[in-house]
């Protein structure tokens, strides 16, 4: 096979995405909004989570972060409350896990105490949207300074270093009431927009793997002869990204249709346990061809190497996350 060269063949007919520019933003949160005009939709945002994870896929991952957390956000949380997280260019990154315990303190004040594993962003967030546990069988969240919170834990995974996904506790730290989001219902006057089911915070992490594997076709390209080893493990991957990349984007697209028809509201139990196999299926089957890439190339260059190498710690690091697992659990053998 090649050492290097760009393949833009697409599924679509298109090139893949290039990389983003340093000068782009790296968070644009899109759906921040203050009414459905401004919610481009569940396919936009996968769209832009698997361009940049063709660029790195640390930056994709924190993408995919930071647009799903604004997204829950802006469906639940008070305007003023956004205003002021994402004030001068705030980043604002969330753990879902119901770790949290809020308590009301003698004088009367709230208090919230936790340990939440793998708060993705730890190093470049402002805030930090944190799950605590129900109460009263309202789902809650809440917003905190990533200044009070501590690190209990640095990140020391085998690779995508650059997700700074450390454990992070709150030790006591005081809330003021406004800091508590009651994600249980929809505010009167919010429009359901895309996020009918909590659920649909999973949607983007398919684009992560997808991301990994295609800035893979493209760097390393098929040979003149498909019959060869290195031809049919090219075709093999490229096929892969498209049922992956396919299955999720036109589900979401019926799902995005919905939501703008007002119709879209919380799956039930069987329909989202559905729903996650579906998403953790594309992931996984993109997870295989990238991993699957890097097992078949046979390259002397040092600095093709060091990228593969690369990518085989991304994928093997994102492999086990337990949002996923639901596919390799159905999965034979």
């Amino acid at each position: 096979m090649p050492d290097s060269r760009t393949n833009t063949g697409h599924d679509s007919g298109g090139p893949v995405p290039a990389a983003p520019t340093a000068t782009a933003p790296a968070y644009p949160l899109l759906w921040r909004r203050g009414g459905p005009e401004e919610t481009p939709g569940l396919v936009h945002g996968v769209e832009l989570v698997r361009q940049m994870a063709t660029g790195d896929a640390s930056e994709g991952w924190l993408c995919m972060i930071a647009n799903g957390t604004a997204h829950y956000l802006s469906t639940f949380a008070s305007d003023e409350l956004l205003a002021r997280v994402y004030a001068d260019g705030g980043q604002v990154f969330g753990v879902v896990a119901q770790v949290g315990t809020i308590s009301t303190a003698p004088d009367g004040s709230l208090r919230v105490d936790g340990r939440w594993r793998f708060a993705s962003g730890a190093d470049r967030a402002t805030h930090l949207a944190m799950g605590c546990v129900p109460a009263g069988g309202r789902r809650r969240t809440v917003l905190l300074p990533r200044t009070r919170l501590r690190v209990d834990e640095p990140w020391t995974g085998p690779g995508m270093l650059a997700t700074t996904s450390h454990t992070l506790r709150a030790d006591h730290v005081g809330l003021a009431p406004e800091d508590v989001v009651d994600m249980t219902d929809v505010p009167s006057g919010r429009p359901v927009g895309i996020y009918g089911d909590a659920e649909l915070f999973l949607c983007n992490m398919p684009a992560v793997p997808l991301g990994l594997a295609e800035s893979l076709l493209a760097l390393l390209g098929p040979t003149a002869t498909a019959a060869s080893p290195w031809g049919a493990a090219y075709s093999d991957a490229h096929s892969r990204c498209v049922v992956a990349r396919r299955g999720v984007t036109d589900l979401l697209r019926d799902l995005d249709g919905l939501a703008r028809a007002g119709r879209l509201g919380p799956f039930a139990p069987a329909l989202r346990a559905e729903f996650r196999a579906l998403l953790s299926g594309a992931y996984h089957v993109a997870l295989d061809a990238a991993l699957d890439l890097v097992a078949a190339c046979d390259t002397a260059d040092p600095a093709l190497r060091a990228r593969l190498a690369a990518a085989r710690l991304d994928g093997t690091t994102m492999r086990p996350h337990a949002a996923m697992r639901s596919y390799l659990a159905r999965r034979p053998g």
